[in-house]
């Protein structure tokens, strides 16, 4: 889930806060390139059998939780391709990534 997660923020968000950079501020753009590099940093640390890098993994899972209300509700910005459903996929991600970290660290018998 962390890859899928990664790979939907270099293909889609990181293109799509530079879009709503040149509307606004560079916020989303700064916040999205945190989110990925905390993503690369747990991605990491779970290879190396770490169980802080499933800790660390709740702080992006949660932001794409809820980063579409932020984003589309309260900002009220329109998103990129017109398609209303798009943001349930990265709130489906981030959902996703919580529930499997919380299943790692119930078995954390591998993880130090």
């Amino acid at each position: 889930m962390y890859i899928i997660s990664f790979i939907h923020k270099i293909v889609r968000e990181i293109p799509g806060s530079q879009t709503l950079n040149e509307q606004n501020s560079q916020m989303g753009l700064i916040v999205t390139i945190i989110m990925t590099i905390i993503l690369v940093i747990c991605m990491i640390l779970v290879l190396f059998n770490k169980k802080i890098g499933l800790y660390l993994g709740f702080i992006p899972a949660i932001w794409a939780t809820i980063q579409w209300i932020l984003v589309h509700v309260i900002f009220a910005y329109e998103d990129i391709n017109g398609i209303w459903w798009y943001p349930i996929f990265p709130t489906i991600q981030g959902l996703l990534i919580i529930y499997f970290s919380i299943i790692a660290l119930k078995n954390d018998s591998n993880l130090i």
